[in-house]
């Protein structure tokens, strides 16, 4: 497929990655579903409503016990074993790296469910953060901090704007808002929700592109430096400040979040796979690849995984060399993430893992319309599957990819899942979000 007909088709995707998190760009466009579609190929509480009021921008409207009005979550029975002490889902794909693996366990079946918080809005669909006891939850217009324990609202900054999934490095809570290729990347103070700096780029995308990549990235974390994209620039900021420490100019608009590991930042454009040094933002290493629009590389052991047109690509990390591609006829694959020596590719509906070392397929599993982004443990890989009323969440066997446990979730999204302490969290359709507990 040439270039020009890639970028056709990718421009569905990329509005659907912007509103919520970049895996979206597979989102299938049909609604309907079916339990019999779902088969393994394997080779060898409460409710309540968000204020009526206009947001108004840059505000923090801290909760007060009992004040109804500032507070639009009603108050949650608490639930053991989620404390701030337990295991984060801090930024999206979990870590730096962006494996989404975490090492807490977390076993089905998973009988309990509590509904968090239920918005009166069917908006906001990319996933929960979680971070020392509180949830950062993408709403209208807002971003709130839900109380984990007890499901009542600590703060709301109202931002016009699209988020995607927020980061979060000690007490302090990075995310991105944009609205008519305006944005700005803003930190606030976790605890209270009150702004400490903002920062915005001096490019996103153009008019003439479009308004296809150069969008401003999901923001990762790593020693004290944010690393976001925007237009055709990678910055690093000051963590404290905002301040800029150094700057990257790629060949094309950014077409992916970073990804940060071995000291260096892995980030992708039109053009070019990117490779650059932590610390200085020189340039490392460069690797041609084809135009594709995807949420970050997965970084795991000795090799970078990357989207190159349809294809799935694994690189060396320390000088770019191409170690295996992988690549499925008449669909595009998107790096999804890795645990020890399997790594994880998607298409819109099916999940692969595959050997770290060549690249051949272990296990996949397959719905006849989506399989979602996976959240992974030691023993388990969950996902979302189907669509519509047949939606649910499965837990994965690690080693055979077989389904051992599955539970329908009404008007579930078709958002990933994430972990934190031994719970599975999930987004609806009309704003919920539920915990599933063994």
């Amino acid at each position: 497929m040439n270039t020009g007909g890639q970028r056709g088709l990718w421009m569905i995707a990329v509005v659907v990655l912007l509103g919520a998190v970049g895996y979206i760009a597979l989102r299938p466009p049909s609604p309907s579903s079916s339990a019999e579609g779902r088969t393994l190929v394997a080779p060898g509480s409460s409710t309540a409503r968000l204020p009526s009021s206009p947001p108004v921008t840059g505000r923090a409207d801290i909760a007060a016990p009992g004040m109804s009005s500032v507070n639009p979550f009603t108050q949650s029975a608490p639930v053991p074993g989620n404390s701030e002490t337990d295991s984060d889902w801090a930024m999206e794909g979990l870590n730096p790296a962006r494996t989404r693996a975490a090492t807490t366990s977390v076993a089905p079946p998973l009988d309990r469910q509590r509904v968090i918080v239920a918005a009166s809005f069917a908006e906001g669909v990319s996933p929960p953060v979680i971070a020392r006891g509180l949830m950062l939850l993408e709403t209208k217009d807002t971003l709130s901090a839900i109380d984990l324990r007890t499901g009542r609202q600590r703060w709301a900054y109202r931002q016009n704007g699209a988020y995607l999934s927020p980061a979060v490095a000690g007490d302090t809570v990075y995310f991105r808002s944009e609205r008519a290729n305006q944005g700005q990347l803003i930190a606030l103070e976790l605890s209270s929700g009150r702004q400490r700096w903002t920062f915005t780029p001096k490019r996103l995308s153009t008019a003439a592109n479009n308004y296809f990549g150069g969008h401003l990235t999901s923001p990762v974390v790593v020693d004290g430096t944010v690393y976001m994209g925007a237009g055709k620039e990678l910055y690093a900021l000051d963590a404290i400040n905002g301040k800029v420490r150094w700057e990257f100019s790629a060949q094309d608009f950014i077409t992916s979040s970073a990804a940060v590991a071995d000291g260096r930042v892995f980030v992708s454009d039109f053009s070019y796979f990117y490779a650059i040094d932590q610390q200085t933002g020189t340039l490392i290493w460069s690797y041609p690849a084809h135009s594709a629009i995807y949420f970050s590389s997965v970084i795991t052991g000795d090799i970078v995984l990357i989207s190159s047109g349809q294809n799935l690509i694994a690189l060396a990390i320390h000088d770019g060399a191409r170690r295996w591609e992988k690549s499925v006829p008449g669909e595009s694959l998107i790096p999804a993430g890795a645990r020890g020596d399997m790594v994880f590719v998607k298409t819109t509906n099916e999940l692969f893992a595959l050997d770290r070392a060549d690249g051949h397929t272990l296990w996949s599993f397959r719905d006849v319309n989506y399989v979602s982004l996976p959240a992974l443990t030691q023993e388990y890989v969950f996902v979302i599957n189907g669509m519509g009323t047949n939606a649910s969440v499965a837990a994965l066997d690690m080693a055979t990819g077989e389904s051992v446990w599955s539970q329908t979730v009404p008007r579930l999204a078709t958002t990933a899942p994430i972990i934190a302490g031994r719970a599975i969290y999930v987004r609806t359709t009309d704003g919920k979000v539920i915990e599933l507990l063994g």
